[in-house]
């Protein structure tokens, strides 16, 4: 999680892709980008601005990624997802590309905040196989949105408008094993913010820890206030 000068928050989730380490560096690299500019903001002057900060900059950090993988052979066709959400003084937005997520938490249930980018979920939008189908679908890990792959990237942006209790941000690592019921019944439980989170990923590494696992969780009150 990134705090500006005005206590704004930014929390992101970024699950590379690549061969060798080129993954886990896109996912490295795009942090890094965000840490050092959201980290030095004074606040924002309306939603507006924070809107078209995030698109700029999700489209600058696709390009920094990109011009990384062409000076160095060994970073070929790396990328990453993102998906985050910034609380501010001015507003409340979800960002996402690729197939991490958010989810907000109240009255004891999670609410999907953002759309994942396959192709499998792209065909049970268009009605053309079943949710379960797409779980069981050899292609179900295929993205259709990412940063880095190609020059231009750029994800999902829109205001979140009610009021969460808390928000969670997961790679696939998590929500792609671990049924819903089973993360609501850990969220609901009277523990730490960070005792939930190691929880979670205990629940995920049972499950088998096929995929990178990251989780975080974000207490929904306003920030930058």
């Amino acid at each position: 999680m990134i705090e500006d000068l005005n206590h704004d928050l930014l929390a992101l989730v970024c699950d590379g892709i690549g061969g060798n380490k080129a993954g886990e560096i896109a996912s490295y690299e795009v942090v890094n980008y965000f840490e050092k500019l959201f980290g030095a903001k004074e606040g924002f002057k309306d939603l507006e601005e924070l809107k078209s900060f995030m698109e700029y900059h999700i489209r600058q950090a696709s390009h920094l990624l990109y011009e990384l993988s062409y000076q160095n052979p060994d970073y070929e066709g790396m990328g990453t997802t993102i998906t985050g959400v910034a609380l501010t003084s001015v507003g409340k937005i979800v960002f996402n590309a690729g197939d991490s997520r958010v989810y907000g938490f109240k009255d004891q249930k999670l609410y999907p905040l953002t759309f994942d980018h396959t192709y499998v979920n792209e065909l049970v939008q268009r009605h053309m196989i079943t949710p379960y189908e797409a779980k069981i679908h050899p292609k179900k890990h295929y993205l259709t949105r990412f940063l880095g792959v190609y020059d231009d990237g750029y994800a999902d942006i829109k205001e979140i408008e009610d009021d969460y209790d808390c928000y969670l941000l997961s790679s696939d690592g998590l929500h792609g094993y671990v049924k819903q019921a089973a993360i609501e019944a850990v969220l609901n439980q009277d523990a730490s913010l960070s005792l939930k989170c190691k929880q979670l990923i205990d629940l995920a590494l049972k499950e088998g820890g096929y995929d990178n696992i990251t989780v975080v969780l974000l207490k929904g009150e306003d920030h930058g206030k």
